[in-house]
């Protein structure tokens, strides 16, 4: 319980998390959630080339957001985003990362 509540306080963290508003698919209400953004840049090997892409990943609680999938989208900042793929849970399912795209 204590690397839950560890968790918890780092989505509390005006520094480290912002608000945002995550949509499911087949909702018609938004829910108001904590997410911590994680944008790194990727390179990608293409034969010779390497090409250079932006990725946008926000990590949500799972107390918030307990069955994210394909489709749903999130607003953050006042931007809307789709989740492109499966999202993937931490070991202890306490933190799913959504990679998505912006709409």
């Amino acid at each position: 319980m204590a690397f839950a509540a560890a968790i918890a306080a780092f989505f509390a963290d005006p520094h480290l998390a912002k608000d945002a508003a995550y949509l499911s698919i087949g909702s018609a209400e938004t829910k108001p959630v904590r997410v911590i953004a994680k944008q790194p840049d990727t390179l990608t090997s293409f034969g010779d080339a390497q090409i250079h892409s932006e990725t946008h990943i926000f990590d949500v609680q799972a107390s918030d957001v307990p069955a994210p999938q394909v489709g749903d989208r999130l607003t953050v900042d006042g931007v809307t985003y789709q989740v492109q793929s499966e999202p993937t849970a931490d070991r202890e399912r306490l933190v799913w990362t959504l990679n998505v795209v912006p709409l």
